[in-house]
């Protein structure tokens, strides 16, 4: 199944074991806008220096933590390039009404023919199949007992 990866179903995927298990998952071939690989990359470390704070990780484990988890992106999720989605940024722009900055991912997922992963409301509408993490695993679990 091909997918874009929403920036926050992402960051959410790469603090969790089973989240970045999931990313490996070969029956998914995900992709992240190049605009939305360079958010994560900022957002990423800020989100694992809380999450460390919380649970009393080192500064050393935290940083270990954010290298397996951008190793888990590059590895798993091809980053596409800019000029691959750029021209349907007018297209995506229009679509993405519930939140202007999504038109990357938008614009990505009309790009490549594939569907959007992400756990919030603001893909509805925008006219590209839209996938929770809930429902990902039900196809997972169902492929994998069809397999």
């Amino acid at each position: 199944m091909r997918l874009v990866v929403d920036t926050s179903v992402l960051v959410g995927e790469l603090l969790r074991q089973a989240g970045r298990e999931r990313l490996r998952d070969n029956r998914l071939n995900l992709f992240l806008p190049e605009q939305m690989w360079r958010e994560t990359q900022r957002v990423l470390p800020a989100r694992i220096e809380q999450f460390g704070q919380r649970r009393g990780l080192s500064p050393t484990t935290q940083h270990d933590l954010v290298m397996t988890c951008l190793e888990a992106v590059t590895g798993n999720v091809d980053v596409v390039a800019e000029p691959i989605y750029m021209a349907r940024e007018d297209e995506a722009r229009a679509r993405s009404l519930r939140d202007p900055d999504d038109w990357p991912v938008v614009a990505c997922a009309l790009s490549l023919g594939a569907g959007v992963w992400t756990n919030d409301n603001d893909f509805l509408g925008t006219g590209v199949p839209t996938w929770t993490t809930a429902t990902l695993d039900l196809w997972l679990r169902r492929a994998a007992a069809d397999g």
